[in-house]
This record gives C-alpha cells, sequence and structure tokens, in this order.
C-alpha cells in the first residue's frame, strides 16, 4: 500500500514512484522528484485500498479526506466519475482543471468534462471547454452523475450550420 502526504497543499507519494507510475495516476513533478495527485486521485486510492493518506502523522479516512481537503463540489463527483472510469478499463486520470479527467483508449485521447445532474453549464462555458478540448487533439466527453451516484456519457460533436447540408425536423 502507498503512502500519500500533504506537503504545502499538495497530495505526494514520496516513496515506491514506480508503483504509482504503473497505476497511472498524479503527474510527475521533476522539481518536487515526486508524483503529486489530485483529489479524486488520492479517494480513488483510498477506496481501492492502494493507498493510505497520512496528515500530521495520522492516517485519515476517506470522509476526513474530502471534510478536510475538497475545494468544492466537483471533488467528489470528479471521484465518483474516475472509479467509473477505472471500473470500465480506462487508465483515467485528473485532467486539467478542476472538473475534467482525461484518459486514452485505443481509439484516441479523451478529455471528459465533469457535472453533476440538474447543474447549469452556460453555453459559452460548454462552447470554450469544447474547443479547448479539440485544440488539445481530445475527444471531448460530459460525463453526467446523477443523485445516486450512476454515470452517463454523452460525446460531443462540432457542428458547425454551415456544414450541416439537410436538417431533420
Amino acid at each position: 500500500m502507498l503512502d500519500i502526504y500533504v506537503r504545502d497543499g499538495r497530495f505526494v507519494v514520496l516513496n515506491d514512484l514506480d508503483k504509482v507510475r504503473e497505476l497511472d495516476l498524479g503527474n510527475y513533478v521533476k522539481s518536487l522528484d515526486t508524483v503529486v495527485l489530485d483529489i479524486s486521485e488520492v479517494a480513488y486510492m483510498m477506496y481501492r485500498n492502494l493507498g493510505r493518506l497520512v496528515a500530521n502523522g495520522e492516517e485519515l479516512t476517506l470522509d476526513e479526506l474530502f471534510t478536510k481537503y475538497s475545494r468544492g463540489s466537483n471533488d467528489w463527483i470528479k471521484f465518483v466519475v474516475l472509479c467509473d472510469l477505472r471500473d470500465r478499463g480506462r487508465k483515467a486520470k485528473a485532467g486539467f482543471s478542476d472538473n475534467s479527467i482525461i484518459f486514452e483508449r485505443h481509439d484516441g485521447k479523451y478529455l471528459v468534462y465533469v457535472t453533476e445532474e440538474n447543474s447549469p453549464i452556460t453555453p459559452n462555458e460548454l462552447v470554450n471547454w469544447l474547443s479547448s478540448a479539440i485544440s488539445k487533439d481530445y475527444r471531448p466527453l460530459i460525463a453526467v452523475v446523477d443523485a445516486h451516484g450512476d454515470v452517463t456519457y454523452y460525446e460531443l460533436l462540432r457542428v458547425r450550420a454551415h456544414d450541416l447540408k439537410e436538417v431533420i425536423i
């Protein structure tokens, strides 16, 4: 089991870096010579008994992780989506923002926008995120987590009106 520590507000793994690389979680930070994990990745490792979080010399529970270190409502749903994707055999990991996850498959790289059911997304926010995903050569997906923790995925496509030849009403 890997030990995860809190250092300067970051979740870090100081030993067994090869094990973390095998899990394909977190990002190696050369200047720190360690792997830095997102809260969703720490929660996943704790939930699957792959790691334990140690803060101030004490091991924390999953509840304590979210109570003490969660910075927003997306942390929990990001954890739910990360678990779901990994249960489906995807090597998913935290993405570039508080509400994104990335993974690769044989057919390409995916950037997943994580949101809760009934949470509003503005058209501008969606278009900006979609453009960013496409510009980084990712296939965009939206993961919607319902009140029961079930996840539904939607693939987004960029379509322009002048590209459409016929619209069926």
